[in-house]
């Protein structure tokens, strides 16, 4: 009985000793402009029924290419800076990038045709043999990233079954807001809706349990008519019952930014809560603007 409490305890944690914890990254003000060198790379628009989508190609990407190939998919941003950042981390994967415009609901709006997605990796995969990767290549994996109001297309998909279990890993760059709870006399509280912080538990409580892995980045930009993203995180964390914990001052590079130093963060498994401060427009970029850095800390991880 005592090794499986420990075990149990070792698993909510963060799993086993031998498994390194990432190591939230600095998020400094960071300029960013269109790339003056070519981006080594092949880029393709798609289209599925009306909604474009870019699908890049980096250098030496049919190296990668098999029957379990991973594709890297975000959501809001213009795609040059999408490419950028993945060229930036030195990723071979193919990338899709989705720039469908302003507003969550203009993120969810595709995706709540369950069919949709899978129409469209269908249409990725197509285009790899086209271009030289083997009859059997498909996608196996994919790795999602999200800024801003892109987190309303990955909230469809992680209530989409073939969506859930294909997504290896999300991460959400301030990333996830929510409209507030009503009072009986129809005022609101702060409390995000209860109903759209839940859609986010089962893929969460797989992270906790290293199944799949989870980040959300949040800044402490304050919101009037929603719920703001470390309003949702404070929710998320009680829900899947992690504690976000303060990070002492100098502990970790992260925490030394005059600007958007890291402040608290939660860590269970594969799930991670990062709050940075900040409370204006460059608070809330900053995340998106250290997208590579981001998931280079969960690949020095071990992908955790």
């Amino acid at each position: 009985m005592r090794c499986a409490h420990l075990f149990l305890a070792l698993m909510i944690c963060g799993s086993f000793a031998s498994a390194a914890l990432p190591e939230p990254p600095p998020m400094p003000r960071r300029v960013i402009t269109p790339s003056t060198n070519e981006l080594r790379g092949t880029q393709i628009v798609l289209t599925d029924r009306g909604t474009n989508f870019t699908l890049f190609l980096p250098h030496g990407w049919t190296n990668v290419m098999s029957s379990n190939t991973v594709l890297f998919a975000h959501f809001h941003t213009i795609a040059w800076f999408a490419i950028q950042e993945h060229v930036r981390r030195d990723a071979k994967e193919p990338l899709i990038v989705f720039a469908l415009g302003e507003g969550s609901s203009t993120y969810r709006a595709p995706f709540t045709d369950p069919n949709r997605f899978t129409r469209m990796i269908a249409l990725v995969e197509s285009e790899l043999k086209k271009r030289g990767a083997a009859a059997e290549t498909r996608v196996a994996h994919i790795d999602v990233s999200s800024f801003s109001a892109g987190y309303g297309a990955v909230r469809e998909l992680v209530q989409q079954p073939a969506a859930f279990q294909s997504i290896r890993r999300i991460v959400l760059l301030d990333s996830m807001y929510a409209s507030l709870e009503l009072e009986e006399n129809g005022s609101t509280n702060r409390r995000p809706l209860a109903a759209q912080i839940d859609v986010w538990i089962p893929f969460a409580r797989a992270a906790v349990r290293g199944e799949k892995t989870f980040v959300f980045t949040h800044s402490q930009v304050p919101t009037r008519a929603y719920a703001s993203s470390f309003e949702c995180a404070a929710a998320l964390a009680v829900r899947v019952g992690v504690e976000m914990k303060n990070v002492a001052t100098n502990s970790l590079p992260a925490t030394r930014d005059p600007n958007f130093p890291l402040l608290r963060r939660a860590d269970a498994g594969r799930f991670h809560l990062w709050s940075y401060g900040g409370e204006d427009a460059q608070a809330h970029l900053t995340h998106v603007r250290h997208l590579a850095e981001v998931w280079r800390a969960l690949d020095e991880a071990g992908g955790r």
